[in-house]
C-alpha cells in the first residue's frame, strides 16, 4: 500500500467513527442530480429559491456525504439522489455535462457568499441585539405607548395605558414627555440602522442571486469586504 492509499485509507476509517451529521441538499429536478450539499439550512434554500428546477431536501444522512464532500463541486453532477429511497446513487455518466458540472461550482460559491452575508449582517445588528428574551417585543410595546402618549398630547389621564413608559419615566426621574421623546428618538434610531442593514442584504442578495460565473460572486463580496460598498 503506498503513502497516498494509506492516507486515504485512515482518513475514510475516521470518517467511519465521526457522528453522522445532517446535510441538506439542493437538487436538479429535471434529472435528479446533486447541484449543492452542505450544513447551513438558510443558503441552500436561498439557493434553491433562486434557481429554477431545483428543490431542497433536508436532513440528509449518509455515509456517502463525507466522500462527496472531498470529491468537490465540480464532481456533485457525478451523485443522483433517489427520492423513493432517500439515498444518494451514482449518475450515468451518459448525462453529465460540463454545464451542470459549472452550475455546482457555481452553486457552491453562492451558499458559500450567502453563508458569509447572513454571518456578517448577523453581526452587525448585534449592536442592536440584547440577548434577552422577547426584549424586542418589549421595546416595541414601548415604542407604541409613547408615540399613543405623543398622539395624545402626553395628557396624565393615558398613563394607565403606557406602564412601561411610565416605569421608565419613575427609574430616571423624569417626566412622562421627556420619557416618551427619549424612547421614540432611540426607536427612531434602531429602525434607521436596520434599514441600513437590511438595504444591504437585499442589495447583496439581488447580486448573488443574478451573478452568472463564480467570478461575479466573488467579486462582489471581495468588494464589500474592502470597501463597504456593492
Amino acid at each position: 500500500m503506498s503513502l497516498r492509499e494509506l492516507h486515504s485509507w485512515l482518513r475514510g476509517l475516521a470518517d467511519a467513527f465521526k457522528p453522522p451529521v445532517p446535510h441538506g441538499i439542493v437538487i436538479d429536478t429535471g434529472d435528479d442530480t446533486l447541484v449543492a450539499i452542505g450544513i447551513f439550512a438558510p443558503a441552500l434554500i436561498f439557493l434553491n429559491e433562486s434557481m429554477m428546477d431545483t428543490s431542497y431536501e433536508p436532513d440528509i444522512v449518509s455515509a456517502d456525504t463525507p466522500r462527496i464532500l472531498r470529491s468537490g463541486p465540480r464532481s456533485y453532477p457525478e451523485w443522483s439522489w433517489d427520492y423513493s429511497q432517500r439515498k444518494f446513487k451514482k449518475t450515468n455518466p451518459s448525462i453529465i455535462t460540463e454545464d451542470a458540472r459549472e452550475c455546482a461550482i457555481l452553486a457552491a460559491k453562492k451558499v458559500e457568499a450567502i453563508s458569509w452575508v447572513i454571518y456578517s449582517i448577523n453581526r452587525h445588528r448585534t449592536k442592536i441585539y440584547t440577548g434577552l428574551y422577547f426584549q424586542d417585543h418589549i421595546y416595541a410595546e414601548k415604542e407604541r405607548q409613547a408615540l399613543r402618549l405623543k398622539d395624545g398630547g402626553f395628557d396624565e389621564r393615558l398613563a394607565t395605558e403606557a406602564p412601561y413608559v411610565v416605569q421608565y419615566a419613575s427609574d430616571s426621574g423624569i417626566s412622562l414627555r421627556q420619557a416618551s421623546e427619549e424612547i421614540l428618538l432611540q426607536a427612531k434610531l434602531d429602525h434607521e440602522y436596520l434599514a441600513k442593514t437590511e438595504k444591504t442584504r437585499l442589495a447583496l442578495f439581488k447580486k448573488i442571486r443574478l451573478a452568472k460565473t463564480s467570478e461575479e460572486v466573488e467579486e462582489t463580496i471581495s468588494n464589500f469586504r474592502k470597501t463597504g460598498s456593492i
